[in-house]
């Protein structure tokens, strides 16, 4: 998929708030795609193994050596405790099917961050640009455990090309408001 513009709409220190909206706005798309993406890092071992074991066939890389070229696919992280704990912290990225792999990832992360990605189509209403265009790169995106002085959890939505009416017209619908210009997304 390509790139598309964000909007944050909600910002909360409540991950099951945030989550909670991030669904109700998913519930609005009609979904275009039965997988979603899933990125979360590990801190710890014990991370570590929880997400492998959520994600057998997500990709693990060491989370700030990019020019390493190093990977792991959850099924085959080194298996000594030590050997892991050498390749720390490690980010994994997946694709999954909606659904229970949602809270499970919520409940392995430990302090690392996550980004939750689901594809869809926007609901056509009139007056909003991005009724009328194509459904790429729409979606909305859960992004836990950020740095943010006034949350740590923020939920953005995506249009394939700039349109705050219609990011405004969705943060109304969860009762929030578009909390900053959009930005380039995932």
């Amino acid at each position: 998929m390509g790139s598309s513009t964000a909007y944050p709409v909600f910002r909360t220190d409540d991950l099951a708030e945030a989550y909670r909206r991030a669904r109700l706005l998913c519930g609005r798309m009609k979904p275009l795609d039965a997988e979603m993406w899933l990125c979360a890092q590990a801190h710890t071992v014990e991370e570590a193994r929880r997400l492998a074991v959520l994600l057998p066939t997500g990709l693990f890389q060491p989370s700030y050596d990019w020019d390493r070229d190093v990977w792991f696919v959850g099924t085959e992280l080194p298996g000594g405790d030590r050997e892991l704990a050498a390749e720390l912290p490690l980010t994994v990225d997946a694709y999954a099917a909606p659904g229970p792999v949602e809270q499970a990832l919520l409940r392995a992360l430990g302090r690392g961050a996550a980004t939750m990605l689901w594809y869809g189509d926007w609901p056509a209403v009139p007056g909003i640009p991005s009724a009328s265009r194509t459904s790429t790169n729409q979606r909305v995106e859960l992004d836990v455990n950020e740095e943010h002085s006034d949350g740590r959890h923020t939920v953005y939505v995506h249009f394939g090309y700039a349109d705050e009416v219609g990011a405004a017209h969705l943060a109304a619908a969860i009762g929030g408001s578009v909390l900053g210009p959009g930005q380039l997304g995932r």
